[in-house]
């Protein structure tokens, strides 16, 4: 009888507690002790996705230098027109301009069809090449991690809610931890909206040198189409608070 008696008391005080528990403020849980640390780490976060867009933007500027006109067809290349150098006639041309007094970079004996090539790449498409695929790889690792930090943000802003509604926190520690949040969103979405119009200018840049008769260019602009498109769709997932 003793031993029931006891069973039954033991029993009743753990769900006394089980039910004290979810009610319990949650200054416990988020107190120096952790909160502050996690919230810490949790902008460290932040500060790294700043960093991963920033980045992105810098390799977006990349492909603009490489998608801006350099090679500038000149001498007896332009008396010809260079689409007039990508027909069967290119060397009859080049001989009736040299013989007209033409100087520039094509003169003497003309090294043929490679010479004519060359100056007709006004852009470089392999170093375009190389800008493209790290600009998407950083481009893909920046749209699988941005979900998760608006997430953690959006949970850490709930947090911050409840802990300035229970008196857990001062108002001053509110408003820090809040403003950490808010700038480095505003950071991400202007590094985001920068590297869309880097995209939006390289893709006028192949356009361009398109019209002046480079070819060849047609797959280099669509992956810089489809990385603006996926950069302007990550930035819309991004609500200022």
């Amino acid at each position: 009888m003793k031993t029931t008696v006891l069973t039954i008391s033991l029993a009743a005080a753990v769900l006394v507690s089980g039910c004290a528990a979810p009610t319990a403020d949650r200054a416990a849980q988020f107190g120096p002790s952790s909160g502050t640390l996690s919230f810490k780490e949790n902008r460290e976060n932040d500060a790294g996705m700043v960093e991963q867009t920033a980045a992105l933007d810098a390799l977006m500027r990349d492909i603009v230098r490489n998608s801006t006109i350099k090679h500038a067809a000149v001498g007896a290349a332009v008396g010809c027109g260079i689409s007039v150098l990508a027909a069967s006639d290119a060397s009859g041309c080049l001989r009736a301009a040299a013989a007209g007094g033409v100087v520039g970079a094509v003169s003497g004996n003309l090294a043929g069809k490679r010479e004519v090539a060359q100056r007709m790449e006004l852009v470089s498409a392999n170093d375009l090449v190389r800008s493209i695929r790290k600009s998407n790889d950083q481009l893909d690792d920046i749209t699988t991690h941005l979900p998760q930090m608006l997430a953690q943000q959006q949970e850490d802003v709930a947090t911050l809610n409840q802990l300035k509604a229970s008196g857990a926190i001062s108002e001053d520690a509110y408003n820090a931890q809040l403003a950490d949040i808010r700038t480095s969103r505003a950071e991400v979405a202007e590094a985001l909206v920068l590297s869309a119009d880097q995209a939006k200018l390289a893709q006028n840049n192949l356009a361009e040198a398109a019209d002046q008769g480079q070819t060849g260019l047609e797959w280099h602009i669509r992956a810089i189409e489809q990385m603006e498109r996926e950069t302007v769709s990550a930035r819309s997932t991004i609500s200022l608070l």
